[in-house]
């Protein structure tokens, strides 16, 4: 079977009623997979998508960036946030306010390797205390009537196999969804994610698994799959710039270069309308920086960032337009000619 037959089956979570609408998931980015971007994800395809990580902290609930990260999405189903946090009591109450909220999946972010998490004893630093896995998970299991779901990563080091203990520990403890970057803690972003190493843990496991990691196109994808044996793919990096990657994924039809000139547009007056010109307009730097990139115009980066409201902006890129369309096709030429040679 291809990967993309497997991926645009359906995924139900066990015990649940709920199920997922195909087996490609967009992984939860603080600062990128917000509301525009998860919006163009979703029309794009993918058939699970996260909010952007929150804190289960109660003072940190009324924050600007709480709030608009736990903004749920018209037509999504199911709405699903992550929280992260090390106290049980704690993240089982943000779990029955998420939910009362009207969320329908709960994620536990169990694999952050950034500082600024671990040093709170949350995150990917729990891979040493899996008891405490344990009681998270439990404590938010039992507190709401919705899926948990957890995201982790295969272990402390490229040695140990907390990953694995840590899932079979959340299954146990109610979750009915995970989720494992094939990298370790210590490992952070650098070298080749290794899906291979989650064969153990599938064997393990009675729930769904979802592999993530270094899974860019349909090769590495259908690579992921058969090293990991996992039932599904979560995209991450590979997707920004191009949220056109989960039909390709899927098999789906590709938009073309003017089609995909009118997603960046709708991209960018999206973020504009939700954060506000100001905020928008610097929100939506990182998300066009990473557009120019794949699109091979890194050389017009410099002429954007400056750029400091939506209004600009938009301007900036209606001039431009013509110029990208120009250069697509001028390096659609000549991969051709090359292939041809």
């Amino acid at each position: 079977m291809s990967s993309a037959a497997l991926l645009t089956q359906t995924l139900t979570l066990p015990s649940t009623g709920v199920v997922l609408r195909n087996r490609l998931a967009l992984a939860p980015m603080a600062g990128m997979t917000d509301v525009p971007f998860r919006t163009l994800a979703w029309s794009f395809g993918a058939g699970h998508m996260v909010s952007e990580m929150i804190t289960s902290k109660p003072e940190l609930w009324d924050t600007g960036k709480s709030r608009s990260r736990r903004v749920l999405i018209d037509s999504v189903t199911p709405q699903a946030v992550q929280i992260a946090g090390f106290d049980p009591e704690v993240m089982a109450d943000s779990a029955r306010r998420l939910v009362d909220d009207g969320v329908e999946l709960i994620d536990i972010n169990f694999g952050c390797p950034a500082k600024k998490v671990c040093r709170k004893a949350a995150g990917s630093a729990l891979l040493s205390d899996i008891d405490q896995i344990q009681r998270i998970v439990s404590a938010v299991a039992s507190a709401v009537d919705v899926p948990i779901s957890i995201k982790t990563r295969t272990g402390l080091t490229l040695q140990d196999q907390a990953g694995t203990a840590a899932a079979v520990a959340a299954q146990n403890a109610g979750a009915r969804l995970v989720v494992m970057h094939g990298r370790s803690r210590a490992c952070r972003f650098k070298g080749s994610a290794l899906p291979a190493r989650l064969q153990k843990v599938t064997k393990q496991l009675s729930v769904p698994l979802l592999v993530n990691g270094d899974i860019v196109d349909a090769a590495t994808a259908r690579q992921a799959l058969s090293a990991s044996g996992a039932q599904g793919v979560m995209i991450g990096r590979a997707a920004m710039g191009q949220p056109w990657l989960f039909a390709e994924l899927l098999g789906r039809p590709l938009p073309d270069f003017d089609q995909r000139l009118d997603v960046i547009y709708k991209h960018l007056q999206m973020m504009h309308t939700f954060y506000g010109s100001e905020s928008g307009s610097r929100i939506a730097r990182k998300h066009m920086q990473a557009y120019l990139q794949r699109w091979g115009a890194n050389q017009l980066t410099a002429e954007f960032m400056p750029l400091s409201d939506g209004v600009a902006q938009c301007h900036w890129f209606e001039q431009q337009r013509q110029r990208l369309l120009d250069m697509a096709h001028g390096q659609q030429s000549q991969r051709k000619e090359q292939a041809a040679a």
